[in-house]
């Protein structure tokens, strides 16, 4: 492993659409710095893979089967403190809550940039 690899950001994705969820995971990976270890379709996995994978940032969209995202987001704040949320959602009803959580929040309308900066920002 290379430098520039022990230095990348590993990030897991929490999406349940497919083909946001692999847009996601090429976008993350076309990105020098960061690198998408792992996908997740519904909340429990979303679990699972955080505990097994322990990436330094979860994209969590709020709208999981199995759990809801801000269930998963108070799991990882407990559990998992040193991993960074980023709540990416069409329900921006949500981010008062998740930000108290200390989630960064993005909607999914937002542009590509944003939401890269918010994972590479992300508490």
């Amino acid at each position: 492993m290379s430098a520039s690899d022990s230095a990348r950001i590993r990030v897991l994705v929490a999406e349940n659409h497919p083909s946001v969820r692999e847009n996601l995971r090429y976008l993350i990976d076309a990105e020098e710095d960061l690198e998408c270890v792992g996908v997740a379709k519904e909340g429990r996995s979303a679990v699972r893979l955080s505990q097994d994978l322990l990436p330094d940032v979860v994209v969590l969209d709020e709208d999981l089967p199995g759990a809801p995202g801000l269930e998963i987001l108070a799991w990882l704040v407990g559990a998992v403190p040193s991993v960074g949320v980023v709540v990416y959602t069409l329900n921006t009803d949500v981010f008062e809550e998740a930000r108290r959580l200390g989630a960064a929040c993005v909607a999914k309308d937002a542009s590509y940039e944003v939401l890269l900066r918010a994972i590479r920002e992300a508490p």
